[in-house]
């Protein structure tokens, strides 16, 4: 739960076209921490599910599709013989030390960085397999993904000009929804810890869509220029949105990621006996998930 809050609301920048990738490698990471009912039928799928969200970003040949499809093959099979059976050991070792009681002492920054070694091994390994396929993209294609990424990009702003009031609502709702499934329930102090938190959260619409735009304007030049190293320039760009943020919109993340934090350790410190029960059986459902999935 705690990994969860902190992924969620920490918020790093992405570009939609980045963010379909990058939330692949996400699922196939931390597919426990998702709101699937059934890990097994969902992880069975995402090869078919990222290949829609692509769909909605370029048209791709048939060509491009029998090289995409491939390569997601290629990355399923790796990530499911060599990083399910990490995950499995990461969450019974959580499930252990959740047992134990004091949900306090949990060190939620090693569990954050475990999360993010994690996410790095998959990322690095999905993008490696993807970016051949950024040398087939044609001119228009290009184009098209620009137009794209531009209409996500305008349509994320106007739901939140059209009703912030509902996208605090959504973000509340996401939360309380996450901690049920980790603690079974959610109990009055932990209904207005989160209330608070999404009321308090920064949160700068205008200057995560500068940086949106900033981001997307170097990912589309770099397809279409194509100057030496343009791939690993790709590959760091995806990596490393951060090396193109500003400085306010660095400090806005800090603390968003400082809040999520303090989120986390309150939710844990207020748990009740048969909260910590359900996450530690929940924790040691999912281990039992994917240690069955990668046998197969």
């Amino acid at each position: 739960m705690a990994a969860q809050t902190i992924r969620e609301t920490t918020g790093l920048i992405r570009s939609n076209m980045a963010h379909a990738m990058r939330l692949l490698v996400a699922v196939f990471c931390l597919l426990a921490l998702t709101s699937c009912s059934s890990i097994q039928f969902a992880y069975n799928q995402l090869d078919t599910w990222l290949r829609w969200q692509l769909d909605d970003y370029v048209d791709l040949n048939s060509g491009q599709k029998s090289q995409l499809s491939t390569s997601l093959e290629s990355f399923h099979r790796w990530h499911r013989q060599t990083q399910l059976p990490r995950y499995a050991e990461f969450l019974d070792e959580l499930a252990l030390e959740a047992s134990n009681g004091d949900l306090e002492e949990l060190s939620l920054p090693a569990i954050e960085e475990d999360v993010n070694q994690f996410w790095d091994t998959s990322s690095n390994q999905l993008f490696q397999q993807l970016l051949p396929l950024t040398a087939e993209l044609t001119p228009t294609q290009i184009d098209e993904l620009e137009q794209a990424l531009f209409e996500k990009r305008m349509e994320s702003m106007e739901k939140w000009q059209r009703s912030p009031e509902k996208v605090r609502e959504r973000r509340n709702k996401r939360i309380r929804k996450q901690s049920r499934r980790w603690l079974g329930s959610v109990n009055d102090r932990q209904e207005q810890l989160i209330a608070a938190f999404v009321d308090q959260v920064a949160y700068n619409p205008l200057l995560r869509d500068q940086q949106r735009q900033i981001w997307q304007a170097r990912f589309v030049s770099l397809l279409r220029e194509k100057p030496p190293g343009y791939q690993d320039k790709l590959l760091d760009l995806m990596h490393n949105p951060e090396q193109l943020w500003s400085d306010g919109y660095r400090r806005m993340q800090a603390e968003r990621r400082e809040q999520a934090m303090k989120l986390s350790r309150e939710l844990l410190a207020s748990t009740t006996p048969a909260q910590r029960r359900h996450l530690t059986e929940t924790l040691q459902d999912y281990a039992t998930d994917f240690r069955t999935l990668a046998q197969r």
